[in-house]
């Protein structure tokens, strides 16, 4: 097995739990619709984290020819995972509540600021992250990935601070549309 097949097991994990724990949130607000007040901003976050953990499970592939792996990339690579793991964590109510009421908006609100640091603790990772495959492989992102990232992090960085439910409203649907046409323009083949 070579290093990077061996490393990417616990990197696999760590994404396919905060899968694991988005699909399991939304089935729980399946199951227990009838005393759960739906907020379409919660809703939407949920499709974005889905949509990002499957974006980083997909451009990890990019580390494949990395050589040699050292610990403390390796440590560096388990930073982004980890970070949408937490992420996933704050999206829903603990596991096992299924039986109380719980009303998703109040649920977004009283999460929102330690959801949306982690979220914006993402991006000057994903810059390191991507710098690290080389200077050459940053530049090949080009002016949309920059950006991107700078759109992410003052996007992120203002949805922590305030609380204005219209901004919340407008950039859940931003995030989404931008996340998308990123992923078409930059992401759209693995290799």
């Amino acid at each position: 097995m070579d290093p990077f097949s061996y490393l990417s097991v616990l990197i696999s994990i760590i994404l396919a739990l905060g899968m694991t724990r988005v699909l399991a949130g939304v089935g729980e607000m399946l199951q227990a619709r009838s005393h759960r007040r739906m907020y379409w901003v919660h809703a939407l976050w949920i499709v974005n984290l889905f949509l990002y953990l499957v974006i980083a499970w997909w451009i990890f592939y990019r580390w494949r020819n990395q050589q040699p792996w050292t610990f403390f990339l390796f440590v560096f690579v388990l930073i982004s995972p980890t970070i949408l793991y937490l992420a996933s964590m704050l999206l829903f109510p603990r596991e096992g509540d299924v039986d109380l009421a719980v009303d998703y908006k109040t649920h977004y609100y009283a999460n929102h600021r330690a959801f949306f640091i982690l979220f914006a603790l993402f991006t000057p990772v994903d810059i390191v992250d991507t710098l690290l495959k080389g200077i050459a492989h940053f530049l090949e992102q080009g002016w949309r990935y920059d950006i991107s990232i700078a759109a992410a992090l003052m996007g992120l960085t203002i949805a922590a601070i305030t609380r204005n439910e219209r901004y919340h409203q407008f950039y859940a649907i931003f995030f989404l549309i931008q996340t998308v046409i990123i992923s078409f323009a930059i992401f759209h083949t693995l290799v």
